[in-house]
């Protein structure tokens, strides 16, 4: 028996954190916070009793309590990696996301999952970004930060990590939750749903238009459920820099304003009034209906918080007119890195409209036309 006992290795779950910048690594200093020198935010990572138990063969190890309300109390192990200069998620590119998906790639085989961490204010780009570029890695990819440094009092950068943790760890065998989300103060959100709606408070963040995938209290609820993946067309990266704006529709908006937005843009993200609504002027529709004849895709989504752009209005009929697709209830994070995603890995023309009419990974819900 003791034998078997020793031949028997307990299943472990292993995490891959990369630190890439922003406010939960912040260090204060007498001129105010500034980032760590490297390895300085590791190092303090291990100062954390919730985070941080022991080391073994490079491993960071959760302490035994924290995975007590995960499944068979499996233990959950991590190691961190951090970017040579940290970046302000203010100075976030569509390059840094690449960057981070091909690092997720480059270890997929070695982890259950990965947590990503970085500054809240671009946070929910990154989150869109990431689950149109990883797109079938049917891995957890959890995507957090802080409004407060670890390095301070009262941080909650500690329930924020470890919250992530515990869901990329003791939750990546759960199919609803292989995918790219965001955990903030103690609920998970859809990554290409979630928006940043406060600069100040710890509940940052919410999902506008769909319930947290996991609540996190006296215990873990989860209300996720799989969403269907479409079928994708083969995929060739493209090296051009795609041209994506975003036109906001405001009173008073004139036609030199629309015509210089629109010039030789590919791709528009059209935000319109409540249910996908906008001023229908003659030189309005004429400059949407040029741009899309021309080559330029435009997505129409609601400035509204909470809502969706409804095929039922015919206030909006004149929109899909003109060329402009509905993007339902898609955030603008989510349109804008979907667009770039199109048009980067996808040459045809015609199959790019189509991938932007569909929900691809669960960042819009379609509804039908009840004219149709």
């Amino acid at each position: 028996m003791t034998q078997m006992m020793r031949g028997t290795q307990q299943r472990e779950f292993k995490v891959f954190v990369y630190y890439t910048g922003g406010t939960v690594g912040m260090v204060p200093g007498e001129e105010g916070e500034h980032p760590g020198k490297p390895g300085e935010f590791t190092e303090e990572l291990q100062s954390h009793p919730e985070l941080y138990s022991k080391m073994a063969d490079n491993w960071f190890y959760l302490p035994p309590k924290a995975v007590d309300d995960c499944e068979d109390h499996t233990p959950v192990k991590y190691q961190v990696e951090e970017v040579p200069k940290p970046i302000d998620s203010s100075k976030m590119t569509p390059a840094d996301w690449e960057n981070i998906a091909h690092k997720i790639l480059a270890n997929k085989k070695g982890f259950d999952g990965f947590v990503i961490l970085q500054g809240t204010d671009t946070l929910a780009y990154t989150s869109s970004a990431l689950s149109f570029l990883l797109q079938g890695l049917n891995k957890p990819v959890v995507v957090t930060g802080a409004q407060r440094s670890l390095f301070e009092p009262r941080s909650d950068a500690v329930s924020n990590i470890l919250g992530s943790l515990l869901i990329a760890g003791c939750y990546s065998k759960k199919p609803a939750l292989q995918q790219v989300s965001v955990f903030f103060d103690n609920k998970l959100f859809q990554g290409n749903r979630v928006q940043k709606l406060d600069c100040d408070a710890f509940d940052a963040f919410d999902s506008p238009n769909m319930e947290p995938l996991v609540e996190v209290g006296l215990d873990i609820k989860v209300n996720a459920r799989q969403h269907e993946i479409p079928t994708l067309p083969v995929l060739e990266k493209t090296n051009a820099e795609p041209d994506i704006r975003i036109l906001r529709i405001f009173p008073g908006i004139n036609k030199s304003y629309v015509d210089c937005l629109l010039a030789q843009a590919d791709g528009i993200v059209l935000q319109t009034y409540g249910n996908g609504n906008a001023p229908e002027e003659d030189w309005f529709s004429d400059a949407l209906k040029s741009a899309t004849d021309h080559g330029t895709i435009i997505l129409n989504c609601t400035q509204v918080h909470r809502g969706s752009v409804r095929p039922i209005y015919e206030a909006g009929d004149w929109l899909m007119k003109a060329g402009v697709l509905s993007g339902y209830d898609i955030t603008t994070e989510a349109a804008l890195t979907k667009m770039l995603w199109v048009h980067k890995y996808i040459k045809d023309k015609e199959t790019r409209i189509q991938m932007m009419k569909k929900s691809l990974c669960g960042e819009m819900t379609i509804i039908a036309d009840p004219k149709q």
